[in-house]
């Protein structure tokens, strides 16, 4: 019965979100892999690929080889696709930050349908999964370069009534350029750690205590970001004074003398 049921709901969620979102979303095709995220059953999806409008010269935003898609087998029974499990691996998400203020991922989510009752999702997502992800970010007004390759990334997140909680475990390497000057963050590998709150009505991202290992240097950062007040950063970093010196080694000159407050 799933393995019947399997590329309906695929084509389903597909067709609706392109139909509900500006983006436009192909995939190459759908079959079972019963035993990736057991005792889900999971639905892997090849060649995922997510543009920026519907527009034939759109640009990619995202372009993965396989995800994985968790279901509870009674559920399907039921006729119930909640997912459980979602894994995501090698492939390559390409964010923009265009001179205008929004997103390239913005502009893709935006509704496609005029007047579209958007009511707040309530997800309980017990597991994601990441494996040689490449993101990249670059901001068009600045010319600032990010990108950050991820080896792993594991966790999970709920989300109720606009606030989303979260739980992450990730070891990636980061590459920050600006102006073609790679001398502010190149090849650093990184281990983050974190439990984290996003309240979407008043865009406050809270960090809990979050553990971050830099080049063997060992970090513990806490705080909020204000993403609806121009990215106000209000965070707290502690360590040894052996990890902030490994820290400031790395950082780039003008970042020093604010760094060197906190050892």
């Amino acid at each position: 019965m799933a393995y019947l049921k399997q590329d309906a709901i695929v084509q389903s969620q597909i067709e609706e979100l392109n139909f509900n979102y500006k983006a436009k979303i192909v995939v190459g095709g759908s079959h079972l892999a019963p035993f990736e995220n057991f005792p889900d059953i999971a639905v892997k999806i090849d060649d995922i690929k997510i543009y920026e409008s519907k527009n034939l010269d759109a640009p990619v935003i995202l372009d993965v080889k396989d995800i994985y898609v968790g279901f509870n087998f009674w559920e399907i029974i039921a006729g119930n696709y909640d997912i459980h499990s979602l894994i995501v691996e090698d492939g390559i998400v390409d964010i923009v930050l265009h001179a205008d203020g929004k997103t390239n991922l913005e502009n893709a989510l935006a509704s496609g349908v005029e007047n579209l009752d958007e009511k707040p999702l309530n997800i309980h997502l017990q597991k994601i999964g990441l494996k040689n992800i490449n993101i990249h970010k670059r901001e068009e007004a600045t010319n600032m370069d990010i990108t950050t390759l991820i080896y792993w990334a594991k966790g999970g997140f709920k989300s109720n009534d606009g606030v989303v909680a979260a739980h992450v475990d990730s070891e990636f390497e980061l590459n920050v350029i600006k102006n073609n000057d790679t001398t502010y963050f190149k090849n650093k590998h990184f281990e983050f750690h974190t439990d984290l709150i996003y309240n979407e009505n008043n865009g406050i991202l809270m960090f809990e205590p979050s553990g971050i290992t830099m080049e063997h240097g060992n970090f513990e950062i806490k705080g909020s970001i204000d993403t609806k007040n121009e990215m106000t950063v209000d965070m707290s970093l502690s360590g040894t004074k052996p990890s902030f010196d490994i820290f400031i080694a790395f950082a780039p000159t003008e970042l020093i003398p604010v760094l060197e407050r906190y050892k």
